[in-house]
């Protein structure tokens, strides 16, 4: 079975701290990391950084509006 996590930061705290969320999630062996945009950062852009970062785990967003893009 595959598990993942949603952050719990990316509204909330800095990119370093959702990059450091999602090494966490890594390391605890989570398959995915999921973020959604609610009032916080950018969730696309923010996902990319943590890509970056985040080497081996899958990405993916929960709510995303598209009228203000």
């Amino acid at each position: 079975m595959r598990l993942g996590t949603m952050s719990n930061a990316i509204n909330a705290g800095t990119v370093g701290e959702v990059i450091d969320e999602a090494h966490r999630a890594a390391d605890m062996g989570c398959a995915t990391f999921w973020s959604p945009q609610i009032f916080g950062q950018d969730a696309l852009t923010t996902l990319a950084v943590v890509g970056r970062e985040v080497p081996g785990i899958e990405l993916g967003t929960a709510v995303v509006p598209t009228y203000p893009r």
